[in-house]
């Protein structure tokens, strides 16, 4: 059933969401720039490295669609379980990390989805909102690899998670505060097929696209720093790699925020081409200069793409069903890259899959009536 937020969301002040957005993206960034580290202090495969991204896009999954009933709650609720989950990753062994994952995407699936509804309904422009919003985000994104130099150079590890979880923390209880936020139906419509309304209301290859460039970012962004390290490379060509990438993804997020006389599903349609070169790129290996260039660009492609196309769904149907999709594509292929890595023994190898998710991508869009989704006329 879409929802709507009351207007008492209007009372809810904004720099604390976009805050608490920004952190976020520190938030979901931090487990891959920390994997170069984390993968020897725990003993771990690539395979096992990828289960902890599973483990924690399928929290970030869960707690996207348990969003309902009062959004402050649900951002009480998000920011104790990030609090405490990150606490815990400070001091667990290796036997506890799936399930200490596990809540912390929880967390995270919870606050993010919580914020961007509470937004959605505030804006008055939608799709400039989710532009918006993810660019805070990618600004989150960009800050993490820079806050692991420590950790990557001297192994320590739990002061950046004690930060964030002190973080989140204050954001419970600022959410315990607030005035109550609750959700509406969106139309004065009978609910049919509950959370599940999505799969009739939104387009098929909409859908697809979603969960696929969410996987395409999280495998990327999760496994760049390692791929770096496996190269050769140095620990600042290490922390630089995961950098250009959420660089890229943040200066473009800005860039097409401005107004713009380009459609949006041409937008769409050239981010998903610069995306396929970059991939491509990207696995061909190569001296310092290739692979951060491909970095950047893979990270300016998607940049506007999930924002705009999460616009385009939220226009057929409302509600946290939308974000749970998103959050399989998150879970589902870093975790296959991993898989794929260790199968192989090649983490180049690995990266076929966010390549192989990118090449399918770009062929829905030439062939799937985006400008119908985006409200545009054809052209």
């Amino acid at each position: 059933m879409g929802v709507i937020a009351e207007e008492k969301s209007a009372s809810l002040s904004v720099f604390p969401l976009y805050a608490a957005f920004a952190a976020t993206g520190i938030g979901v960034a931090l487990p891959g720039a920390l994997l170069p580290a984390l993968l020897p202090r725990w003993h771990m495969s690539d395979a096992q490295g990828g289960r902890l991204f599973l483990m924690a896009f399928l929290g970030s999954s869960l707690g996207a669609l348990l969003v309902r009933g009062s959004l402050r709650t649900m951002m009480l609720l998000g920011g104790l379980a990030i609090a405490a989950a990150a606490a815990a990753l400070g001091f667990c062994a290796a036997a506890g990390t799936d399930a200490w994952m596990f809540l912390y995407g929880a967390g995270l699936g919870a606050t993010m989805t919580a914020i961007s509804l509470i937004r959605q309904q505030q804006a008055n422009r939608t799709g400039v909102e989710m532009v918006r919003l993810n660019l805070l985000w990618a600004i989150g994104a960009f800050v993490c690899p820079s806050l692991t130099v420590r950790a990557l150079t001297a192994g320590i590890i739990r002061p950046l998670w004690l930060g964030v979880s002190a973080f989140f923390l204050l954001l419970a209880l600022w959410a315990a505060v607030q005035p109550e936020v609750r959700l509406l139906p969106a139309r004065a419509e009978p609910a049919r097929g509950g959370v599940w309304r999505v799969f009739a209301a939104v387009p098929a290859a909409l859908i697809v696209m979603i969960v696929l460039i969410t996987g395409i970012e999280a495998s990327a962004g999760g496994w760049l720093a390692t791929y770096a390290r496996r190269g050769g490379h140095s620990v600042a060509d290490t922390i630089a790699a995961p950098t250009v990438f959420w660089a890229g993804l943040l200066l473009s997020r800005l860039f097409w925020s401005a107004k713009t006389q380009i459609s949006q599903a041409w937008v769409v349609r050239g981010s998903l081409l610069l995306m396929a070169a970059a991939a491509i790129l990207l696995v061909a290996g190569g001296a310092t200069p290739m692979l951060l260039t491909a970095a950047f660009c893979l990270g300016f492609g998607i940049g506007p793409t999930y924002p705009l196309l999460l616009a385009w769904a939220l226009h057929f149907e409302r509600g946290g069903t939308i974000f749970f999709l998103a959050g399989v594509g998150s879970a589902s292929l870093p975790w296959l890259t991993g898989v794929v890595s260790s199968r192989f023994g090649s983490l180049q190898t690995g990266l076929l899959v966010p390549t192989a998710a990118t090449l399918v991508m770009l062929t829905l869009a030439w062939l799937a009536p985006i400008h119908g989704w985006s409200g545009e006329s054809n052209p």
